[in-house]
């Protein structure tokens, strides 16, 4: 049914279905990390895409019940892809808060969000610019992306998906993995019940799951079940890309030590279950018998890690052998890929794995865990080695170093990689949020079909 919003946005029987994303996180983040790669990456493609039938609105949050458009510098910050991988820490500057300061940076948003939209809030009084960006009333039959994780969004999900239920709006959501359902050892109290609430209220109202692998729609599937969601879900696996983002220059060699000779590779932010504990208990063992090798790791400082990361910093092997680059671009990272001696990912569990196809996708012979989706990432390409067991990584690794011809294979198994291109994953997102917009649109007291114990809402 056609309409329009107060914005004058069109909706979808007059051209393409109008889609509003959230990115108050993408935009808020000064680094680019896992999920900030995909949300630019996937919006950058989707307006690419010839007669495609959706049309982003990116759009960030300014209250507890208010978004509005980006502004022409926002909209430019969106499509940058920043150094990520920052292995400082700013919040140290507390003093004896610093620990709970860090903790609270490292969630989602929160740290890197918040500060904006209080800001913002104090500039929508008096900016006229920013006063006529208010997205106001979505139009009838458009449709409301959670493309990154909204956890910490200052609008809670079952405030805004009701209220957009109410007026005719569809709502979809990214799902990248269920970790703090599945694995809530990983994740603080706080994290676990903003993402509860988050969850409940997308399986609640919404219409249209995006999964970034099969492995991600099972588990979500199941955690559905297990909080007493009954109906059958609307699930599409969006393949993600492989290629870094296209830029100017060639990959290039980041800061290291002159002695990290035949490096192993590790990317991913600090976080319980990215398990690089592992790999730097290899290394460590085997340093000793191997004084050429060298490990490099890639990710920002998580949460639950502070251990792990002084272990890090205060090595004997730091600056030496062992390297933890600071905001590392993404023509470093590719350098990384293209010249490491083996590129590791030690996961517990991923959601999918986007590392590891990078890796591939950059010719690096790749070792990849069992955990979660990772099979499915590697796709038959990497050599798979189990994340609890110490020892036979470093017979794994050992064999590399000592034994050429083994190495040779697996460099020209990843040199046969064919990897997927974003382009890929937009088109099949934007055909299946153009699909859910051909749906009845939902209407007050009538969610897209779930509740709790008992399949559809009553007519």
């Amino acid at each position: 049914m056609a309409g329009e919003s107060m914005t004058g946005e069109s909706t979808a029987d007059e051209g393409p279905t109008t889609v509003y994303v959230e990115v108050t996180t993408t935009v808020a983040a000064q680094f680019t990390a896992g999920y900030e790669r995909m949300v630019r990456c996937l919006i950058s493609e989707v307006d690419q895409l010839p007669a495609a039938p959706i049309r982003l609105v990116p759009v960030v949050a300014t209250g507890r019940n208010d978004h509005r458009r980006l502004t022409e510098s926002e909209s430019s910050q969106l499509a940058r892809h920043p150094a990520g991988g920052s292995n400082r820490r700013r919040a140290d500057r507390f003093g004896p808060l610093s620990p709970a300061v860090r903790r609270a940076a490292a969630l989602p948003v929160v740290g890197r969000s918040r500060a904006i939209i209080s800001n913002q809030r104090r500039r929508m009084t008096t900016s006229p610019t920013l006063r006529g960006l208010q997205l106001g009333i979505p139009a009838y039959g458009s449709v409301w992306l959670d493309l990154e994780p909204a956890w910490n969004d200052p609008a809670p999900r079952a405030e805004l998906l009701t209220r957009l239920a109410a007026e005719g709006v569809h709502s979809a959501v990214m799902i990248a993995d269920v970790m703090p359902e599945l694995h809530p050892e990983w994740f603080d109290e706080g994290q676990r019940r903003l993402f509860g609430g988050w969850l409940d209220a997308h399986l609640e109202h919404s219409g249209l799951f995006l999964c970034i692998s099969h492995n991600t729609e099972a588990d979500l599937r199941s955690v559905a079940r297990r909080r007493g969601f009954t109906h059958e879900l609307n699930c599409e696996v969006i393949p993600l890309g492989a290629e870094l983002p296209r830029s100017e220059g060639e990959p290039e060699r980041p800061e290291l030590p002159a002695g990290i000779g035949r490096f192993l590779l590790v990317v991913g932010t600090l976080e319980p279950r990215k398990n690089q504990a592992l790999v730097l208990d290899a290394f460590e063992r085997l340093a000793r018998r191997h004084d050429d090798l060298g490990l490099v790791l890639v990710g920002r400082q998580g949460w639950m890690v502070d251990e792990l990361a002084e272990r890090i910093r205060s090595s004997p092997l730091n600056g030496s052998r062992l390297a933890w680059p600071d905001a590392v671009t993404d023509q470093q990272l590719a350098w990384l890929y293209r010249n490491a001696f083996l590129t590791i990912a030690p996961s517990h569990y991923e959601g999918l794995g986007v590392p590891v196809m990078e890796a591939l996708g950059h010719g690096s012979p790749t070792l990849a865990s069992t955990g979660g989706a990772l099979a499915e990432a590697g796709g038959g390409f990497v050599e798979t080695i189990d994340p609890t067991d110490l020892d036979a990584l470093c017979v794994a690794v050992e064999r590399h170093l000592i034994d050429p011809a083994h190495h040779r294979a697996l460099v020209e198994t990843a040199g046969r990689y064919q990897p997927r291109a974003w382009a890929e994953g937009a088109t099949a997102m934007a055909d299946a949020l153009g699909r859910l917009a051909t749906t009845d649109p939902p209407g007050p007291g009538h969610p897209h079909g779930l509740h709790r114990n008992g399949g559809h809402r009553p007519d």
